[in-house]
């Protein structure tokens, strides 16, 4: 899979497809949260899944972040999405 590709569609048009985001790896811990680049912030509801949070980029790879993970992180660090990503259904 082209994640280079998916990525670049985020981050231009503001979209990326149900099929991808069930792809993307959940970024659940790292070494330097500061490194973490916020894209831009997903709400969305599938058949199996609820995706509440946001897309990061870190080190070149794009990761989600649940929301959980970004309130338990607000106290040490501000993750601040700008845009909104819309989810297209396949």
């Amino acid at each position: 899979m082209e994640w280079d590709s998916v990525l670049q569609d985020v981050v231009q048009d503001g979209t990326i497809r149900e099929l991808y985001l069930k792809k993307i790896p959940v970024l659940i811990t790292c070494d330097n949260w500061k490194k973490v680049e916020p894209i831009g912030w997903i709400d969305h509801k599938t058949n199996l899944a609820y995706y509440k949070g946001g897309i990061v980029r870190l080190k070149g790879r794009m990761y989600f972040v649940s929301d959980k993970t970004i309130d338990a992180l607000a106290e040490f660090l501000s993750l601040k999405f700008k845009s909104k990503i819309n989810v297209i259904i396949d």
